[in-house]
């Protein structure tokens, strides 16, 4: 999909190439009358003709006035909906543990991730990245302003397509922080993590990243999935093999209970996935962030501090038209009227 800078681009190119091909041909047929009429240097005494020199500013001025007109109607085209550019950067951080699978928020905790990730994702103005963590972390995009690759990745997230089950949040965290030092260093930048808050015996790992975040002055906003009093973790049918492979011993086994398949602990009895909202709280507030859960109050809520965080925007599309169509009418006022026509 092209960005609104392409568009304007070649919208721009388009409109001053045809306005320098119409005037190429307008001035070879006024040669063409000339010459039929007689002496060429007695006709440009008699008429006062423009120079070269005026010729070729009245071209140029025709084709920029042209280009920033066509580039003013485009920009004036976007929908409202589109986020105004900005310099704010962001990575979310989505887990792809096998807790995800539960159910203790309707439809499940994937199905409600999903959701909210792509909320953020068409609110959020700037450049966005993808991260999934589940037993290590993957970068899915890396900061990019294309709406509809960052909508793939998060309606795709799926926990049964990792490679390694268990749930690192320092990984995810390690990633998220990666993808923002390789973007630029100029304006703002924010992590949104999106988990349960269970991570195995890590608690060492995530705070050296939470320290590093710091250090990087970028703000870790932290989004609950799932309830304190949890719920089990039930296996779907076609992941049930890769779970089996890829998941810790800890939880490698299942057992069926219902005509459903549940994972289990090592001593056989089915593991309940519980919200850490201590830990989730803990994180942010180190970071200077807020943690919230994934609901409609808690997003509303994120959204308005992240409208906060959002950097330095750029004019907004009305302005940048508005901005254009003066500077078009301006340029194409002095080709007509203030560069001699002859």
């Amino acid at each position: 999909m092209m960005g609104l800078g392409s568009q304007v681009w070649l919208a721009a190119a388009s409109a001053a190439s045809a306005a320098l091909l119409l005037r190429g041909l307008g001035s070879y047929r006024t040669r063409l009358d000339r010459d039929a009429l007689g002496d060429d240097s007695l006709l440009e005494r008699l008429t006062h003709a423009p120079t070269a020199l005026q010729r070729t500013l009245r071209a140029l001025l025709l084709a920029a006035g042209c280009g920033a007109l066509a580039a003013g109607l485009t920009v004036g085209g976007v929908s409202e909906d589109v986020p105004e550019e900005s310099d704010l950067q962001t990575v979310l951080v989505l887990d792809a543990s096998n807790s995800m699978w539960a159910r203790d928020v309707e439809p499940s905790r994937l199905e409600r991730q999903r959701v909210a990730a792509a909320e953020l994702s068409l609110r959020l103005p700037g450049r966005l990245g993808i991260v999934y963590f589940a037993g290590r972390g993957y970068v899915l995009s890396p900061l990019t302003e294309d709406r509809d690759a960052v909508l793939m990745f998060v309606q795709t997230l799926d926990p049964g397509l990792v490679g390694q089950g268990g749930t690192s949040l320092a990984e995810g965290l390690r990633q998220g922080l990666d993808v923002l030092a390789g973007g630029e260093e100029v304006g703002r930048r924010i992590l949104v993590v999106m988990t349960d808050g269970e991570a195995t015996a890590e608690g060492e790992a995530v705070a050296a990243e939470l320290q590093r975040a710091v250090r990087m002055r970028v703000p870790v906003f932290a989004v609950g999935l799932g309830t304190p009093e949890g719920a089990r973790i039930p296996v779907p049918v076609r992941v049930e093999d890769e779970v089996l492979e890829s998941a810790p011993r800890a939880m490698e086994r299942t057992v069926e209970v219902d005509g459903e398949r549940w994972l289990t602990d090592d001593r056989g009895e089915p593991v309940v996935s519980r919200l850490d909202e201590t830990a989730l709280d803990e994180m942010a507030r180190s970071t200077g962030g807020i943690s919230v859960r994934a609901d409609e109050d808690g997003l509303a809520a994120l959204l308005d501090r992240l409208q906060e965080e959002g950097g330095r925007p750029d004019p907004g599309t009305g302005r940048k038209a508005s901005m254009l169509l003066l500077a078009a009418f301006g340029l194409l006022f002095a080709e007509g009227y203030l560069v001699r026509r002859g």
